[in-house]
């Protein structure tokens, strides 16, 4: 008997509308958006301008040769060329609020017989670290479109925070390979939010790290390094993204993706975002700071409205991998710039495995 390829996609996308509907809210919840560091407010019905948001583009996806097949790659193969989404900025009225993230050509391999919830549970995952993205991308790129207000002038869409570098250069041009990170670079910042009078976190300043960070104020500072190991020995295992760690009055929370771009010298620069290079962006703040709009509580009137849009690919072209896109409403924005900072450093834990050489290369 044929299948009803018309009636599957329809399944699967009613699936995944419902799945979307019933997630809770905790379950968007990152070391940045929407995390308890973060000021979270709701706006109230009929309230408010304009709202700017920032688009994702499509992921170029790679197909097979004289076909239009994507192409699927073992544990050690990757794509032969870096996959790069673009973006553009855009603004909606309250009323008119249709703020979407497009996320496609997520190629899932599973057993057609349980794709389903394994597609739903991965959906969650990436949707929280989309939003994570998104809002340490806000913190350091500027959005360069104007606001407009329902007087038809023009007002300035807050900027991202200033930023410092670590050991005491002036700019971004004057980083080096050997700029680590430490804590004095850390204390710096504080100092300067402390300045400013910037309303703390719970007495506390917040600076958003990756584990490469944290490893690196770990070899510099052996108290702090003490700190980590009682960490691991109480909770029986590593850091971990969302993990914080109170210390010289600083609350350090661990990121799952830092903001990263190459050094000067290999034609980097600090607001172009290369998600990859050994320069990496740590954020500094106190209280409203910066703030993430929710999604609302699930099964809420707020949710249904914002359900994402699916489109599942005809699984004749891609055989029992499917291919779902979708868009994503993410809203994220930086509150009050001046409560913030930027720390721009080097880690001498900045490698991952794709940096070590092949064994065949030896």
């Amino acid at each position: 008997m044929p299948m009803n390829l018309t009636a599957l996609k329809g399944t699967v996308q009613g699936y995944f509308d419902r799945a979307f509907v019933e997630v809770a809210q905790t379950d968007y919840e990152t070391p940045l958006a929407n995390s308890e560091l973060g000021y979270q407010a709701k706006l109230a019905p009929n309230t408010g301008t304009f709202v700017q948001f920032r688009v994702i583009g499509e992921l170029p996806l790679d197909t097979q040769a004289n076909s239009d097949s994507p192409k699927t790659y073992t544990d050690e193969q990757e794509p032969s060329a870096a996959m790069t989404l673009s973006d553009e900025v855009f603004q909606a009225s309250i009323e008119e609020i249709a703020g979407y993230v497009s996320l496609r050509a997520r190629l899932i391999e599973q057993d057609p017989i349980d794709i389903l919830p394994t597609v739903k549970k991965r959906f969650v995952k990436w949707a929280r670290r989309m939003i994570h993205t998104l809002a340490n991308d806000r913190m350091v790129i500027p959005m360069g479109a104007p606001v407009t207000n329902l007087s038809n002038t023009y007002i300035e869409a807050p900027l991202p925070f200033r930023s410092i570098y670590a050991g005491g250069k002036a700019a971004f041009s004057g980083m080096q390979a050997e700029d680590f990170i430490s804590l004095p670079d850390i204390l710096r910042a504080v100092a300067l939010l402390r300045n400013a009078n910037v309303p703390m976190i719970k007495d506390r300043y917040a600076c958003v790290i990756d584990s490469a960070g944290i490893q690196q104020l770990a070899l510099g500072d052996s108290r702090f390094g003490d700190r980590v190991e009682a960490f691991k020995d109480s909770k029986q295992r590593v850091l971990s993204a969302g993990d914080t760690i109170d210390y010289a009055g600083v609350l350090f929370k661990v990121q799952s993706d830092p903001y990263r771009c190459h050094l000067p010298g290999a034609g980097g620069e600090l607001r172009v975002r290369k998600n990859a290079g050994k320069v990496r962006v740590c954020h500094i703040f106190g209280e409203n700071a910066w703030g993430y709009l929710d999604l609302g509580e699930a099964g809420s009137k707020q949710r249904q409205l914002l359900a994402p849009n699916f489109k599942v690919q005809d699984i004749t072209v891609t055989g029992n991998h499917i291919t779902c896109a979708l868009r994503f409403p993410v809203q994220c924005l930086v509150m009050r710039r001046d409560y913030g900072l930027n720390l721009a450093y080097v880690s001498a834990f900045d490698e991952v495995p794709g940096d070590l050489p092949d064994e065949d290369a030896e």
